[in-house]
């Protein structure tokens, strides 16, 4: 089976449309915010319809089916005849958010979810993690798509022995059902600095800014999402500094941290 990066089109989320407005991002009277070309449909608490995401590749159909539970739509595009406009200023943020680095699946079967995944959307992970570094009962999974604004990481974490239960603060309980679906539990989204959404939302609204744990000097906060009323976990990350990754090698300053440490211990 060969590896593939389709385009991440759009993504359906349970979210209130306001609550993005309150922490920074210009979102449409439809409910739409574009981040780094990707369409969110903030849906709503009480939206009937599915979350979900779409993308765009070469052998897709325009067909919709459900990948291990999450609603997945495949439309055709041909980068040799089409082509994909998006101009980066056109939907400024307050926040200054100019694209996704991943958006986070959370599963109670690991090796199920990414069998579907590789199957009917990206082929092989990029990455697989039986043991996780930040607990001994997750495993995690990697794969890439395409976007506008770049390469979109998508991580599944599930725990090691379907059944299990894995915990990781700040985070809602992992598995424990292992017929559960999987489901979009997260995003971290690139800015080039900290200090705009920083000020905008405060301490009471955003975590300690830290070294991000995929390292090259990014720096990363995670939202405290309960308490802007987000359903979703978030975290705000800037992209690679040499200087800084320079710097703080030399200080010994690199901490630990899940897939861009989401993770704020008590602080969501």
């Amino acid at each position: 089976m060969a590896r593939r990066m389709p385009l991440l089109s759009r993504l359906r989320l349970f979210e209130d449309a306001e609550a993005w407005r309150r922490i920074g991002f210009n979102v449409s009277e439809a409910g739409v915010a574009h981040v780094g070309g990707v369409d969110i449909e903030l849906a709503g608490a009480d939206c009937r319809d599915p979350a979900g995401w779409e993308f765009r590749s070469r052998e897709g159909s325009g067909s919709r089916l459900k990948v291990d539970g999450i609603s997945t739509r495949m439309s055709r595009f041909d980068a040799m005849s089409q082509t994909w406009t998006w101009e980066a200023g056109e939907a400024e943020h307050s926040n200054a958010a100019v694209g996704l680095y991943s958006v986070l699946v959370t599963a109670g079967d690991l090796q199920r979810t990414v069998q579907a995944m590789s199957e009917s959307i990206f082929g092989p992970p990029a990455r697989l993690l039986e043991k996780s570094p930040f607990s001994p009962k997750l495993s995690m999974a990697f794969f890439e798509a395409g976007s506008p604004g770049g390469t979109v990481v998508v991580e599944v974490l599930a725990p090691r022995t379907p059944g299990q239960v894995a915990t990781l603060p700040g985070f809602p309980p992992i598995g424990g059902d292992p017929d559960a679906p999987a489901r979009l539990a997260g995003l971290v989204v690139t800015v080039p600095s900290l200090e705009p959404v920083g000020e905008l939302l405060g301490e009471d609204a955003l975590g300690y800014p830290r070294p991000a744990a995929q390292g090259q000097g990014r720096v990363l906060a995670p939202l405290k999402h309960a308490r802007v009323g987000l359903r979703s976990m978030m975290a705000f990350m800037t992209p690679p500094d040499r200087e800084e990754l320079e710097a703080r090698a030399k200080a010994g300053t690199f901490g630990k941290g899940l897939a861009a440490h989401l993770s704020t211990g008590n602080t969501l």
